[in-house]
């Protein structure tokens, strides 16, 4: 009973440092929006994150840790972490923190619908009732069919089914891979996207009013002045950290524990938000994210549920 107290307890303080990171990653990535290349900060940083995991690897003996059993579904699985990235990253220098976040953490609800569709699982009537309660509240955050709709907000919320696309390979066909290999192959694919970006945008023929509309995502290569490096540095950094707290959560509590605690990212975005641009939610916003909460604890608390329903029958036969 203590160590199972204890063992929360970290978890809670280990998630809270975990979105706390994710958060400030994030408010980095938006200051960089406005003086930085989408492509040459996912480059630069995907680039860091393996040469760190190489070296741990190395020094540690354990190669055999960030290297994939097979590549295949790693990397479609890297596929889709490296569009969410974009499509959320994309979003951010029209919209604030909160609303992205908000929009993007309709991953749960697209995982459980996917999940019923691609892996067969069982969904019952508490995570349908769910999901359709947490798309109401996706639609009072983007405000469909008023003056105050954001259509920008259309890209974390495709950046939410792409991450929950991520989840389902990685819950259906990669369960045996190193957990760290997922990592390294995802950021040498992303490291790959942004080279490859950076080295042929130049070359397509972009109209300058349309590359001053999103600068972020048409620029290719920018000089990288001391501020640039620093907050690129920052974000590898605050990304390392936040992962590795978040897989250490995960790995002393339960799912169901851990998993409604990630919404703690919503309030420490909304305040960021404040304190950095003096920008609060809306009334419609605030609901809708409160609504996006609840769903997204529902499905997980129903998730663990019906998994410890599952485990019970397979020992009682």
């Amino acid at each position: 009973m203590f160590f199972g107290m204890k063992n929360n307890l970290t978890a809670i303080l280990l998630i809270l440092l975990s979105t706390f990171g994710f958060a400030i990653q994030d408010t980095v990535v938006k200051i960089l929006s406005s003086s930085g290349s989408l492509w040459q900060l996912m480059f630069l940083r995907a680039l860091l994150v393996i040469i760190i995991l190489f070296l741990w690897s190395r020094i540690l003996d354990r190669s055999s840790d960030i290297i994939p059993n097979s590549w295949f579904w790693p990397i479609v699985r890297g596929v889709f972490m490296s569009l969410a990235y974009t499509l959320f990253y994309a979003s951010l220098p029209f919209v604030s923190l909160s609303e992205a976040a908000a929009c993007f953490f309709s991953a749960p609800m697209f995982a459980c619908i996917l999940g019923a569709v691609i892996l067969k699982e069982t969904v019952g009537l508490w995570r349908v009732g769910a999901v359709l309660i947490g798309f109401c509240g996706v639609l009072l955050v983007i405000q469909p069919g008023t003056e105050n709709i954001k259509i920008v907000l259309i890209l974390p919320l495709l950046a939410g089914l792409s991450y929950a696309m991520a989840v389902i390979v990685t819950r259906g066909f990669c369960q045996k891979q190193p957990s760290f290999s997922l990592t390294f192959s995802h950021n040498v694919l992303y490291a790959c996207l942004g080279a490859l970006v950076i080295s042929f945008l130049p070359m397509i023929s972009i109209s300058e009013e349309f590359r001053s509309s999103n600068e972020f995502l048409f620029v290719g290569w920018v000089p990288l002045t001391r501020d640039i490096i620093f907050l690129i540095s920052a974000t590898s950094v605050t990304h390392i950290v936040a992962m590795t707290a978040t897989i250490r959560a995960y790995q002393m509590a339960e799912t169901s524990f851990v998993a409604p605690l990630e919404y703690f990212y919503l309030i420490f975005a909304a305040s960021i938000d404040y304190i950095f641009w003096m920008v609060l939610p809306g009334i419609s916003g605030l609901v809708g994210m409160a609504i996006i909460m609840f769903s997204g604890i529902l499905i997980a608390v129903r998730e663990s549920i019906n998994q410890r329903t599952l485990n019970t029958r397979k020992t009682e036969f």
